[in-house]
Parts: structure tokens; C-alpha cells; sequence
């Protein structure tokens, strides 16, 4: 069973050196590694030898097009049985590509995993599912993001990432292909490090909003409403709102607008359960 890398990048070479050494130094080698660059305006020419040195396949867009676009096409320019996606900024432990292996060689169709916080390594997160459940997938992206994901190509291209989504692209993923009954495996291990708080990540993004902006933020909630219900759909409105709170300014005119368009309940659940991480001192979530 060959395994294809799909890397999508952006104006981060310096971050994406570290995710192909990372690459590199898997004990199970990829079939191939495709690697997308979504228009970048910085220079990539210092680690072209590396690149070369794994042949790699570099492809840059002539225009941005984002995320989601470029890995789709990834996902149409990759010939392996499976496709594991690895974002610039995160790096893969030696043992990744082995591991997932093992499990589409028993019959996974796709599978997710845990990771270490990178830089601080003692920070784990892993959900303790076995196969990706309902009961998780209704708390948000209780797993990974892209980097811990993988999935037969077969599969992907009957299940491209949606290219409408602002945010929560891997979640509603997840969700379709759980709803598909795909035979979709947890691993409860962390197998890679996900970077946290990038200058030019989502939470940085997410803190220049302005209240009127939500609803970009809010697609994949209003697309999957009914698998959600009620109270799970009101819940992941009020997330998505209230999302890195503590670093935004008119603090009052998000929890204003979470009440308008969450309901008193899940604003108040949402205070509750941070209180209660803070207390506890539960790691970072993704």
C-alpha cells in the first residue's frame, strides 16, 4: 500500500523546511510528496535543495486560491492508495507514516490521531475513540486537524475538502465521512506536532474580526445543523463567536452578539467550561 504526502503551503519556507525534515526521517518512506504553494510572495529558493533532495513535486499556483483548493489539488495530483495531508507549519514523528499504515493495511478507509504541542512537548492531546464517533464529532474537532489526517485517495475523491468553508474545513470532513459509514480509525497516540498561536494563523486572524464578521466563521455549523441538533449547533455558534475572547477588544459586543445568536444557555455553558479548564489545567484543545 503506497502512501501519498500532500503539503500545503504559504509564505512559511522556514516552517516548511522543519515539516519536510520531519518527513524525511520517517521510518516508512511516502511514495511520493506533493507540496502546493498557495501563491506564496516569499521566497523559497533556500530550501529547493531539499526539496529536490526527497523528490518532491513543487507545484505554485499563479494565484491564491486557498486551503482547501490546494489541497484538493493534492488530492487529484496524488497516485498513492492513501493520502496523508501535512500543513507547513506542523511536523510529522518519524513514526507517523508506519503507523497509519498499519491501520489502512487492516482495513481503515480513513484514519485521525493525536499530537504534542510543538515547543512544549509535554502538552498531549489525543481523544481516546477507537473509531471516530458521533458523540465526539458533536463537540467540534475533538481529534486533529489536516496534519493527523489521512484517507484512501478513492475516498477523497468522492469526498473533496469544501472550498466555500472559511474554517472548520476538517471537521465537516470528518463529519461527512462518518455519516458515510466509512470505517474511520482513531489512533490514541500523538504522532505529530502541531504548532499553536502562528502570527498569521487562525487565532491571530480571528482577533481582527469584527463582531459583524461571524458569520464566515459559521459555515460548517449552519451546514451541518441537523446532524448537530439544537443544542450542539448553538453550542458550536457560540464557540466559533467567543473563540480567543481573552485577545480581542470590545469583549462585551462578542458576548452580546453569542447571546443574540446563541441564546443565554450556551453563553453560559461556554463560560462554564472555561472556568472549569482553568481550574483543572486541561491542555490546549484544537
Amino acid at each position: 500500500m503506497k502512501i501519498s504526502v500532500v503539503i500545503t503551503t504559504y509564505n512559511r519556507p522556514h516552517f516548511l523546511k522543519e515539516a519536510l525534515v520531519g518527513v524525511s526521517q520517517q521510518t516508512l518512506a511516502p511514495c511520493e510528496v506533493i507540496i502546493i504553494d498557495d501563491c506564496s510572495t516569499e521566497p523559497y529558493d533556500e530550501i529547493f535543495p531539499l526539496i529536490e533532495s526527497i523528490q518532491a513535486k513543487y507545484l505554485k499556483q499563479k494565484s491564491g486560491i486557498g486551503a482547501n483548493a490546494a489541497r484538493n489539488i493534492g488530492i487529484s495530483e496524488a497516485t498513492g492508495d492513501v493520502i496523508a495531508f501535512l500543513d507547513d507549519d506542523d511536523v510529522w514523528l518519524p513514526f507517523y507514516l508506519k503507523t497509519i499504515h498499519g491501520e489502512f493495511s487492516n482495513g481503515a478507509d480513513a484514519v485521525v490521531s493525536g499530537f504534542k504541542q510543538l515547543g512544549k512537548e509535554e502538552v498531549v492531546v489525543t481523544n481516546k475513540d477507537l473509531r471516530v464517533s458521533k458523540t465526539s464529532l458533536l463537540r467540534g474537532n475533538t481529534y486533529c486537524g489536516m496534519s493527523g489526517f489521512s484517507a484512501k485517495r478513492q475516498v477523497l475523491l468522492n469526498n473533496f475538502l469544501d472550498e466555500s468553508l472559511n474554517n472548520g474545513q476538517d471537521w465537516d470532513l470528518y463529519v461527512r465521512l462518518f455519516q458515510q459509514g466509512v470505517k474511520f480509525i482513531n489512533i490514541p497516540r500523538a504522532l505529530f506536532l502541531y504548532r499553536f498561536q502562528n502570527e498569521d494563523g487562525i487565532g491571530a486572524k480571528v482577533r481582527k474580526m469584527k463582531p459583524s464578521e461571524i458569520n464566515r466563521r459559521l459555515g460548517s455549523a449552519y451546514k451541518h445543523k441537523s446532524f448537530l441538533g439544537d443544542y450542539w449547533f448553538k453550542k458550536r455558534v457560540c464557540e466559533q463567536i467567543l473563540f480567543s475572547l481573552k485577545h480581542k477588544n470590545e469583549k462585551s459586543r462578542w458576548i452580546i452578539q453569542a447571546l443574540k445568536m446563541a441564546g443565554f444557555k450556551a453563553t453560559f455553558v461556554f463560560f462554564y467550561n472555561a472556568l472549569k479548564r482553568k481550574i483543572l489545567n486541561k491542555p490546549m484543545s484544537i
